[in-house]
């Protein structure tokens, strides 16, 4: 179907139902079983999410959800929902409109994919409209009302403030030593160099690796968000690197000066 949300095989087989009308994109077995999917799994595993509470909820997420662990899925997609990650707001939808973890509900499903889709990603809107002829004008209506009241929660215009905090905090405490987003959520496990996690051809740094955790489109709010806003430009894919070691930084000289000294900040 032509606007069957593309972002990656790795979303696509896990979160849109093989019974949709985009089966024929969908894996027929379980995707966690695919070689692909466990790829991009370790990958979501070693990324560092310390201080990023947006992509830790999504890759807590996202692995839970490959466990069939759907509960659990939803409840840290809620976090990167929190914090204004757009793909855990499409998730949540997606898995409301599944059925997974929670009642099947169109209604609520179509809330947050228009919820998702504040900031205008194609693929976004795509799945939203998709959705919109099967809904009747009350529907249609009850979902509008519902999205308003998500959107006081987790609107770009409380959710993106909410992050910068944690940004902020995050760049004047790096340690080096934490791998897990550290406010009150336990952490992640120690991570080791390996397949990195690649959005839309922006690696998302693993700690120790080289891979520019300390870089300023990391740690700087306006900066950060323009990142995330480019993974979901078109033709955009979800995927790993297969060696972390061919990674080559990208941040200039300029931001390594201006962010703290990794070596400085493992002293304590």
């Amino acid at each position: 179907m032509s606007n069957c949300i593309k972002i990656g095989f790795f979303v696509v087989g896990l979160l849109v139902n093989p019974a949709r009308s985009c089966a024929a994109d969908a894996p027929s077995s379980d995707p966690e079983n695919d070689p692909e999917v466990r790829k991009v799994l370790t990958a979501m595993h070693n990324a560092s999410t310390w201080y990023h509470p947006d992509l830790y909820g999504l890759t807590l997420g996202m692995q839970y959800h490959a466990k069939h662990q759907y509960q659990d899925a939803l409840k840290f997609f809620e976090i990167g929902a929190l914090y204004a990650d757009k793909l855990s707001q499409l998730s949540i939808g997606l898995m409301h409109l599944n059925g997974e973890g929670t009642a099947k509900d169109p209604v609520t499903a179509y809330a947050w994919f228009d919820l998702a889709a504040e900031r205008n990603y194609p693929q976004f809107i795509a799945t939203r409209d998709e959705l919109k002829p099967a809904l009747t004008s009350e529907q249609l209506a009850q979902a509008q009302a519902l999205r308003n009241e998500l959107g006081k929660r987790y609107g770009d215009s409380v959710a993106k403030h909410r992050l910068a905090v944690q940004l902020h905090q995050g760049l004047m405490n790096i340690t080096g030593s934490r791998t897990g987003f550290n406010s009150g959520v336990v952490q992640i496990s120690e991570v080791r160099c390996g397949p990195a996690l690649v959005i839309g051809g922006h690696v998302i740094p693993q700690i120790g690796c080289g891979n520019d955790f300390l870089a300023k489109a990391n740690w700087i709010p306006d900066l950060y968000f323009a990142a995330r806003d480019r993974e979901w430009m078109p033709n955009v894919s979800v995927g790993p690197l297969t060696d972390i070691g061919s990674v080559k930084s990208n941040a200039k000289k300029s931001d390594e000066a201006a962010a703290p000294n990794e070596g400085d900040s493992r002293k304590h």
